[in-house]
């Protein structure tokens, strides 16, 4: 087995972890933009280029003092599941470097044999 070979099969679990949370926080994302809808608001991740960094980085000021009740409940919504969303994220990534980092050691290894 080639070290390519093995970087791949050790880097898949940890990018299929990656996308499994990908794919749960746009349920949540799709929940909120139903919540949105349903108060005849708006809600859209790239309508607003601060909004993206605000949930990142500044989630406090996500929430304005003008939105609606609506507004409030569908971003309250994606702030329930910031943080472990990011948690899931920052271990999805540490999932797949080492997997890969292993998945080669071990290819080089067993090839060497």
């Amino acid at each position: 087995m080639s070290g390519e070979i093995g970087f791949f099969l050790g880097a898949a679990p940890g990018l299929a972890y990656t996308l499994w949370n990908m794919i749960r926080g746009q349920q949540t994302a799709n929940e909120a933009k139903r919540i949105a809808k349903a108060h005849g608001e708006f809600l859209d991740f790239y309508a607003s280029s601060s909004f993206g960094f605000d949930y990142l980085f500044r989630p406090q000021q996500l929430i304005g003092p003008n939105d609606s009740d609506g507004m409030r409940e569908a971003k309250a919504l994606l702030l329930s599941i910031r943080k472990q969303l990011l948690r899931r994220h920052a271990l999805g990534a540490l999932f797949t470097s080492l997997g890969a980092f292993v998945g080669v050691l071990l290819a080089v290894g067993l090839s060497g044999s």
